[in-house]
């Protein structure tokens, strides 16, 4: 089986879409809209050379860790960098057979591992994205 990723401007119209949305929903606080693509790339590579796991479900989720926790950590958008690295990993995990969903109860748990994450300077730290891993396996089934 091909691993299927999510392409740069795929990532960047979430981005967009997401801020539109907000903007529409709250006009006396717009976000503005810019990307810093060399940023975006710099996460993808990490996705791409992400390998661990033995069979391809455990390399699929801890591609989808690197994207969730890169995503945040590179802060490679203006603005709803957490938010778009939720939707794009939940689109990298349908496209690879799985279904990501992440109960109510648990939605602080996470926004806290990509706070987390953020803080970091030169890369996400591995320790952080063990738990994102653990975490994405307790969340997801096959479609």
């Amino acid at each position: 089986m091909k691993i299927i990723y999510v392409e740069q401007e795929l990532i960047i119209e979430i981005n967009r879409k997401i801020i539109d949305g907000w903007n529409q929903r709250h006009p006396e606080q717009p976000e503005f809209i810019d990307v810093s693509r060399s940023r975006l790339d710099e996460v993808l590579e990490i996705v791409r050379q992400a390998e661990d796991g033995s069979n391809i479900e455990e390399k699929i989720i801890t591609k989808a860790a690197y994207l969730l926790g890169g995503l945040a950590w590179a802060q490679a958008f203006s603005g709803a960098n957490k938010r778009t690295s939720i939707l794009s990993t939940t689109i990298f995990l349908r496209r690879n057979g799985l279904r990501f969903t992440i109960p109510k109860e648990q939605q602080r748990e996470l926004r806290k591992m990509l706070f987390d994450v953020q803080e970091q300077r030169d890369r996400p730290r591995p320790e952080i994205i063990d738990k994102i891993i653990l975490y994405i396996k307790e969340n997801v089934i096959p479609l």
